[in-house]
């Protein structure tokens, strides 16, 4: 049986944040069917590309893992 190491805090963040970042993006997929004006479907998209560019400047952080 291997043992795999523990998943420093920094890790997880990364992987938390690209996991949410795949569910917004499923989430958008969802939304482009229902019926909305081409300024909601607009709307809908900057919000969600700035929530993606947000997430993005926290994995750009620089670490503060204490080794």
């Amino acid at each position: 049986m291997a043992v795999t190491p523990m998943s420093t805090e920094r890790e997880r963040l990364v992987r938390d944040i690209n996991n949410l970042k795949e569910r917004v993006s499923l989430v958008w997929l969802d939304m482009i069917s229902k019926q909305m004006t081409p300024a909601e479907r607009q709307e809908l998209l900057n919000s969600i590309e700035s929530f993606l560019k947000r997430l993005d400047t926290l994995l750009d952080q620089p670490s503060t893992d204490v080794a």
